[in-house]
């Protein structure tokens, strides 16, 4: 509620309640519906009434609309009161009062106005500039973090950040592409996405150690990374896409310290509670039908029936019948334990009813994204190893041609005074003329550039006749590490 409206009605309220007061104490009060000085009497308090439940209505609601005609009512009636004056309503301070409670609640509207205005601009204004202050942020702490195997404060400072930026991500189709063209950039990534791309991996399973959080053995060889790290690096992959996740397996976790690793099963005697709890499996002895404890079967001597003392050779001469539980606190035989979960974390005691339940994810390689993670982790790759023979990469990377254009390409080397232009072009069968021509067009106008069109995975005939004709130099291929050695070959022959 506005501050100067709220007053304007305590004024307006005190006002009448003091103009009443008076009236009552002059004389006293007499319903006469008959009289019009009464009637005219009542009309204008119940205004005045009116006038007081819209300007708290509108103060409270914030609508100017209220706040106006409150204001503009109270203004009137003191009017219409000074120019037809009776008995309970008198042109005098009382009056004054009236105008200036009228005055303040229109004065009040212009400033709900305002703030009304003021939080529609804050709601339609774009979001741009918090985003982008979370990915300067989230430049500079990777910029000044080193990697180690424990997680640090900077570390988890990162993870924060980014869930922030992936939150964001769902709204907003650019800054998703954004992000994973940024998370191909990490080695940790490369390594995990080229196991199903190069390693034709199916899918990344887990398994259940008394850890925090699982291990996944197809990425034991991953060095210098915390299992933390690793399960970290495949949520990413899932919220950008790059990777599905499936539910593998749920976990009962304690529902006082929320951990997983400690929780085993106990089973007890219904009678005493304890957990000391054996499993004792019954076997019949076909030949005289006698029921024993596979253990009571055992002597020194084999296996020997304990009602007829015949020895039994052969495991076919036993028939399983059944299990029972005993316990070895108050030696009592049941059929079926009491279950329950214990924490040995927290030393909680709780029944699945009670307990949390983890999510085990396995992961796979999101179809839709497969070309595109193989273009990616292709030209980081010949980056990389551009980057080992002393050339400087950028990707993507920008020349400006004879005609004053600036053209991009998909990656540009520079080395002394040796300039690489390189682009790749993908397809999931071959690549056509149509797809080659940005590229020739680029080329052309580009002439200080050595030029280089990676094909993904052939050219079709027509485009391969094409590039020969206009001597553009290319390389087809579908295996990033064939086509990397081919590209650093072609650059050693040209040098």
């Amino acid at each position: 509620m506005r501050q100067i409206g709220l007053a304007g009605i305590i004024i307006l309220i005190i006002s009448v309640i003091v103009s009443g007061a008076t009236y009552l104490g002059e004389s006293s009060f007499i319903w006469n519906p008959g009289d019009p000085g009464f009637i005219y009497s009542l009309i204008l308090t119940l205004g005045f009434l009116v006038a007081v439940g819209a300007g708290i209505y509108g103060a409270i609601k914030e609508m100017n609309e209220f706040l106006i005609a409150a204001g503009t009512a109270c203004i009137a009636l003191a009017l219409v009161n000074k120019l037809f004056s009776n008995v309970l309503y008198s042109w005098s301070y009382l009056d004054i009062f009236f105008l200036v409670a009228g005055f303040m609640m229109i004065l009040d509207s212009f400033h709900v106005k305002r703030i009304k205005e003021a939080k529609k601009l804050e709601e339609t204004k774009p979001e741009e500039p918090q985003t982008d202050k979370l990915l300067e942020k989230l430049d500079k702490l990777e910029s000044e973090t080193e990697p180690t195997e424990t997680e640090t404060t900077e570390e988890g400072e990162i993870f924060h950040v980014k869930r922030q930026l992936w939150s964001e991500a769902r709204k907003k189709p650019e800054l998703l592409k954004g992000l994973r063209d940024r998370l191909y950039g990490s080695a940790i990534v490369q390594d995990i996405v080229r196991r199903f791309i190069n390693s034709n991996l199916e899918s990344i399973e887990p398994i259940m150690v008394r850890s925090e959080t699982p291990s996944y053995p197809v990425l034991s060889d991953l060095k210098g990374y915390s299992q933390r790290k690793i399960q970290y690096t495949l949520d990413e992959l899932v919220e950008s896409g790059i990777l599905n996740e499936d539910l593998y397996e749920k976990l009962v976790a304690c529902p006082q310290c929320h951990q997983s690793a400690k929780v085993f099963t106990r089973s007890k005697c219904p009678e005493c509670e304890s957990h000391k709890v054996k499993i004792n499996r019954l076997m019949q002895h076909l030949d005289c039908g006698a029921i024993y404890k596979q253990s009571e079967y055992q002597t020194v001597t084999g296996i020997i029936c304990p009602k007829c003392r015949k020895r039994i050779e052969e495991d076919l001469e036993l028939k399983s019948v059944g299990i029972s539980f005993e316990c070895q606190s108050c030696n009592s035989i049941f059929s079926e334990p009491l279950r329950s979960y214990y924490c040995r974390g927290c030393s909680d005691e709780f029944q699945l009813k009670n307990c949390d339940l983890v999510d085990i994810h396995s992961f796979t390689l999101n179809q839709d994204v497969k070309y595109e993670a193989k273009e990616k982790l292709t030209v980081l790759t010949i980056a990389d190893s551009l980057r080992k023979i002393q050339y400087s990469v950028d990707i993507p990377g920008y020349l400006k041609g004879k005609t004053g254009v600036n053209h991009g390409f998909t990656l540009t080397a520079n080395k002394k005074d040796k300039l690489v232009a390189l682009d790749l072009v993908a397809s999931s069968e071959t690549v056509d003329t149509k797809t080659v021509l940005s590229s020739y067009a680029k080329f052309t106008d580009s002439i200080s550039a050595t030029s280089l069109l990676i094909a993904m995975p052939m050219l079709h005939q027509e485009a391969r006749d094409f590039l020969k004709e206009n001597n553009i130099q290319f390389i087809e291929g579908e295996n990033m590490y064939e086509i990397t050695d081919k590209v650093i070959k072609l650059l050693e022959e040209t040098n």
